[in-house]
């Protein structure tokens, strides 16, 4: 929890230089939704985090690259008004340029134009509206089909293409088709911060749920930032050791009911002792490393070692992927035209127009990502007083275009869990569907901890409790709300349960 706050940055927001003027911004964006969110804002509403709407308004572009024939081009496709579709669809202004360029050609000519591309608009418009109606439907929890929670977004996109003669005689087909692969892919490549290959494999059950449980909803922020959540987290919390990186666990010599955990700090190796209870809240790839430790020290053969080496087999299945966060001022990241700039501005990379040795341009690098990560760019909403004769400022999420160089006000590289259809599979070890009804979307239901949690510290005392929490120990898209729901779980259903403790009302 303390480090949910370590990538953000802070700005000046006012013409004082004091620390507590200043504009605090959260890195990654900290978002959250209602319907998707339901624990997460129960706790932040139990510690008095103030938080408010915040209906993005999104633009969905196409990035051309630079030719002997014309410049580097961001033109937007789509522009989605936000509130759950309430505010409808504006015109992308490459829909109205052959209009502008009838300037000056007579009236008779320029109305049949006008009249030409808001024909055009409307149709375009009647089909992304079948479409997110249709996809509404596919995303009813009793109308989906009963292997749904084996199939991948890429088979799902595919099975649910209408072919009927209605449909190809109108275009709904070739419409659908679109739809998923120009909003419905770079939409969840953007909530994954995943490239397309893992959204196409990414399991389709936890969209549909996104998709479902959010219809209707807010988008929120924190209004103070995520470092005033941090603070209200750590008001009571003892013994937080800073700068103390953790090398190993081992258990307790003679006691497997104890262990030790020795850090690394600025004074040199010290041991912790006395553990009963251990709680890996980092990612799994993090986590196996410390595991494979206390693993090794274990007796060959023993129980112990068994239950743990089976909790490292389920971590191992979980997949992770890079992904980098720039600040910055160069409003070239946006799309060309101003009107087509919205809250969130998601960008792809035209693959179609693009070569081989092209593609090569775009790879890994300090300030870029490979071509087919979609780039996010938040434009950012400064608080009052901040001066006016500073810049915008902007939050480029995997940028496939690098700000320039002199605009960077900060650069974070992170990890994020992406689920996989193997790894939804594993997550039955550490977090188990009990009861589902037929209208509840996964994680509605009721949910125990899985076998694995606490490498069998619930049904013999003479061990360490292991238990494993995170965004990904979860029955969704790893987000903030696996992080509380699999939080709680462990300390209610796991460590209480171990320790003989009953709690008198439930935490939030």
């Amino acid at each position: 929890m303390l480090g949910m706050d370590s990538s953000s940055v802070s700005l000046p927001s006012t013409d004082s230089e004091a620390v507590e003027d200043a504009w605090r911004v959260d890195v990654p964006m900290r978002s959250f939704q209602g319907g998707y969110y339901p624990q997460l804002i129960a706790l932040y509403t139990r510690l008095g985090v103030a938080f408010r709407e915040a209906n993005f308004a999104y633009s969905f572009s196409l990035l051309t690259l630079s030719s002997s024939n014309q410049e580097r081009q961001i033109n937007a496709t789509m522009i989605y008004n936000g509130s759950s579709g309430r505010a409808g669809l504006s015109m992308p202004s490459i829909l109205d340029e052959p209009y502008h360029l009838t300037k000056g050609k007579g009236f008779p000519r320029r109305a049949f134009t006008r009249m030409w591309t808001v024909s055009l608009f409307v149709l375009l418009t009647l089909h992304i509206a079948v479409c997110y109606v249709r996809m509404l439907l596919h995303s009813l929890p009793f109308w989906r089909p009963k292997m749904i929670h084996k199939m991948t977004f890429e088979e799902w996109t595919k099975q649910t293409i209408p072919r009927d003669i209605f449909s190809r005689w109108t275009g709904m087909d070739l419409a659908w088709k679109d739809y998923t692969r120009s909003v419905l892919l770079p939409l969840f490549s953007a909530v994954c911060t995943a490239p397309e290959e893992d959204v196409l494999r990414h399991p389709v059950e936890e969209f549909l749920d996104y998709i479902w449980l959010t219809l209707g909803t807010h988008h929120y922020v924190v209004i103070h930032g995520v470092r005033e959540v941090v603070a209200r987290l750590t008001t009571t919390a003892r013994n937080i050791h800073l700068a103390s990186t953790i090398t190993s666990i081992s258990p307790y010599p003679n006691d497997l009911n104890r262990s030790n955990i020795e850090c690394d700090t600025p004074e040199g190796p010290r041991v912790y002792t006395g553990f009963h209870h251990i709680i890996f809240a980092t990612q799994a790839t993090r986590a196996v490393p410390l595991l494979k430790t206390y693993r090794d020290a274990l007796p060959h053969m023993s129980s112990k070692r068994q239950a743990v080496d089976a909790q490292l087999n389920c971590l191992e299945k979980f997949q992770y992927c890079s992904t980098i966060v720039i600040n910055h001022t160069d409003p070239t990241l946006l799309p060309d035209n101003p009107r087509d700039q919205r809250d969130l501005n998601l960008i792809c990379l035209e693959q179609d127009a693009v070569t081989d040795r092209e593609k090569n341009i775009f790879d890994w690098s300090a300030t870029t990502v490979p071509p087919s990560y979609t780039m996010t760019t938040h434009v950012l909403s400064p608080p009052r007083g901040y001066p006016t004769h500073l810049p915008p400022v902007f939050q480029t999420t995997n940028p496939l275009i690098s700000p320039e160089d002199d605009s960077i006000l900060s650069i974070a590289r992170l990890e994020r869990a992406v689920l996989s259809v193997e790894s939804k599979t594993a997550l039955e070890g550490l977090y188990r569907e009990e009861g589902r009804k037929w209208w509840q979307c996964a994680g509605q239901g009721s949910a125990r901890l899985g076998e694995l949690q606490g490498a069998g510290r619930l049904v013999d005392e003479q061990r360490t409790g292991i238990w494993i929490c995170g965004s990904y120990v979860y029955a969704g898209i790893p987000l903030l709300e696996g992080c509380v729901v699999s939080a709680r779980s462990v300390v209610e259903q796991g460590i209480y349960v171990a320790e003989g403790v009953s709690s008198a009302s439930a935490p939030w």
